[in-house]
């Protein structure tokens, strides 16, 4: 069989931009014993960059059937005859399974995976992930019941299953996976201990997420910070700063994300010596003028009460947005400079930037205590931009 005719049978319902890299060189021959019948197989790494590109909202929507199509047309994805075109083939299958449960088919998604001809632990974690996205929990629990059973969950699993528990009323099943997770020995990985004392905190269970931070074996920056921001979460703020001190004394240096919940932990305790001392670390590791910190100093500034200290970061940000906007607005109305609130704000509105609601009202409060700071030119402002 002519290998060109193999080819451009293959790609021929594919989009042209694609079909370069469908060459000789990327498809393997593989020529019977007869001499007479030659199959093909597709490179994996090739057709799963394709799937995985298709997957993304707004690209190729119709790229992803036509690899489907190809892929069901080859008796090698089916039947594979060794244990290397076994392993490729199953990364295409998953890569498929992904690019459905992506695009929210999960019906579609859920048929492939009924009908592929092999499947393993990222096949079932892929389509459980999806259920558990697009909250599907029902149908999500039922498959992690045939997982249990079957021996084919993982601690990828686990952490799919914590991730979606995030209100007080699935602590109970955060519980459950906890047990699990000490039954097949999976509590002892990092990702599953992380996972738990996220779920915990964002159920609300701050004393279970603290118990499962003492046991944890190992700890990185992302079980610190998940206990740090649990914390404040749950708005036990001292606890918190007491826990990043005790961090920092250690061997895990903080990242940016640990640095915001601390200065989050300030705002809310309204400890200005401790945020004082965290902007000090930030200028001197270098990360004081990424945008997210900018944005957390002038807040934590402002909440304790030192206005004149955010505005100056608020000067000085060479990058503004409508959050550090906001923040500095917001800051103006609630420390006394009402004046200075109100005009902020009209600029605001004349720029284009996007107003909360809320801050619209706490403005407008400040505007109705003293009529001569221009709540007429506030209210008309408010109104030409459809703000009512």
């Amino acid at each position: 069989m002519n290998s060109r005719w193999v080819i451009q049978r293959l790609t021929s319902h594919l989009p042209s931009c694609f079909s370069t890299i469908f060459s000789p060189t990327k498809i393997l021959i593989r020529v019977s014993p007869s001499y007479q019948v030659s199959t093909f197989l597709l490179n994996h790494v090739d057709i799963s960059l394709l799937l995985s590109i298709s997957g993304r909202e707004g690209l190729f929507p119709h790229l992803g059937p036509c690899l489907h199509a190809s892929i069901i047309k080859n008796p090698e994805f089916f039947e594979p005859v060794d244990a290397d075109i076994h392993r490729n083939a199953l990364v295409v299958w998953n890569s498929l399974l992904s690019l459905y449960v992506r695009r929210g088919k999960l019906p579609d998604a859920l048929k492939l995976f009924d009908e592929m001809p092999m499947i393993d632990s990222i096949s079932q974690n892929t389509v459980f992930n999806g259920f558990l996205k697009n909250r599907e929990i029902e149908s999500g629990f039922v498959l992690l019941k045939r997982m249990v059973r079957s021996g084919g969950f993982d601690q990828a699993t686990l952490t799919i299953v914590l991730s979606v528990c995030d209100i007080p009323e699935l602590c109970f099943v955060t519980k459950m996976i906890h047990g699990l997770a000490i039954l097949s020995g999976y509590d002892k990985e990092v990702s599953v201990g992380n996972a738990l004392i996220t779920s915990y905190f964002s159920c609300g269970c701050s004393v279970s997420g603290s118990r499962v931070f003492d046991e944890v074996v190992q700890r990185n920056v992302i079980t610190w910070t998940a206990v740090i921001s649990g914390l404040i979460q749950n708005e036990l703020h001292e606890d918190s700063l007491r826990l990043f001190s005790l961090m920092r004394r250690g061997l895990v240096y903080p990242n940016s994300v640990t640095y915001l919940s601390a200065l989050a932990a300030c705002s809310g305790s309204l400890r200005i010596v401790e945020g004082k001392q965290i902007h000090a670390l930030l200028w001197k590791f270098g990360i004081e003028s990424e945008l997210c910190i900018e944005s957390a100093l002038m807040d934590m500034y402002s909440k304790c009460g030192s206005i004149e200290d955010a505005w100056k970061i608020f000067e000085s940000t060479e990058e503004i947005d409508e959050v550090s906007m906001t923040v500095i607005l917001v800051g103006l109305a609630q420390n006394g400079s009402e004046e200075e609130a109100i005009h902020f704000f009209i600029r605001m509105l004349q720029a284009g930037v996007e107003i909360d609601a809320n801050v619209v009202s706490a403005v407008l409060g400040v505007s109705f205590v003293d009529n001569s700071l221009g709540l007429d030119e506030c209210q008309k402002e408010t109104t030409f931009h459809g703000i009512r």
